[in-house]
């Protein structure tokens, strides 16, 4: 008999206090981009930058993969949500979906390290506008059910694929399960029948970040105008006060 979850749509039990997740902000990287195109801002930030962190930062955005996404729907525990988000931007992984209609998403920051600064986290309040979003995107939707027929390493890693990975507890959602274009689960060869969420996202985006990189033979895969955003928008969350900068130096 699965536990009995705690409802944390309301307000949160004192033990929670400080683990809801805030997304971080972004106006300033916003307005800094509207008042100069991409290589405009990286040209203006980088002297600020010494070589080897300049280096550092575009060889990152260059790694990044926009064809593989994580969805998390209702994740329950705070350990498990900063793992996941940590193991999808160390695997190179640019966005991450939040699916809080019944739980809110939570965090432990010692966990985290940091890691949701340089994702993409996009937050639904359904599971339905969620995944009809990345359908229109044209993603395929592939969950991850235990004991299910295919197999993770079955999956295309040319065709960009969202991973849906469920509830700790109760797993995905029937809604979600009936919106996946496929199900597949991980191979497993032990007496273990199941892996704990944040070891199973780690394994589910190593392996399609893997096998898509070695399919592309290229470390990522954003196209020129992706790239040149992508790297403009990590020099100005790098560089402290870059909108001032920015403002400054456009006037003069």
């Amino acid at each position: 008999m699965a536990r009995p979850q705690p409802n944390l749509t309301g307000v949160l039990p004192p033990r929670y206090y400080g683990t809801e997740w805030q997304p971080p902000c972004r106006h300033d990287e916003d307005a800094a981009l509207r008042l100069a195109s991409p290589q405009a801002i990286v040209e203006l930030l980088r002297p600020l930058l010494d070589e080897r962190r300049a280096a550092r930062l575009d060889e990152v955005a260059a790694s990044r993969l926009g064809g593989v996404v994580v969805v998390l729907e209702d994740l329950h525990d705070r350990h498990n949500g900063g793992a996941v988000l940590r193991s999808c931007e160390a695997m190179g992984i640019r966005e991450v979906n939040i699916i809080a209609s019944r739980e809110r998403f939570r965090v432990s920051e010692k966990v985290t390290q940091g890691a949701d600064k340089w994702l993409d986290v996009l937050e639904h309040k359904s599971t339905e506008a969620s995944l009809s979003s990345l359908r229109q995107r044209g993603f395929r939707l592939a969950a991850a059910v235990p004991g299910v027929t295919m197999q993770l390493t079955d999956l295309d890693p040319l065709t960009p694929t969202a991973l849906l990975m469920g509830n700790e507890h109760a797993g995905l959602t029937k809604e979600a399960r009936a919106f996946c274009d496929v199900e597949f689960a991980i191979p497993l060869h032990g007496f273990s029948e199941s892996l704990n969420l944040s070891v199973a996202t780690a394994l589910c985006t190593f392996s399609m970040t893997s096998r898509r990189r070695a399919a592309l033979g290229r470390r990522g895969d954003l196209d020129e105008a992706g790239l040149w955003d992508l790297r403009a928008r990590y020099y100005l969350r790098d560089v402290r006060g870059a909108l001032t900068i920015v403002r400054q130096r456009l006037a003069s």
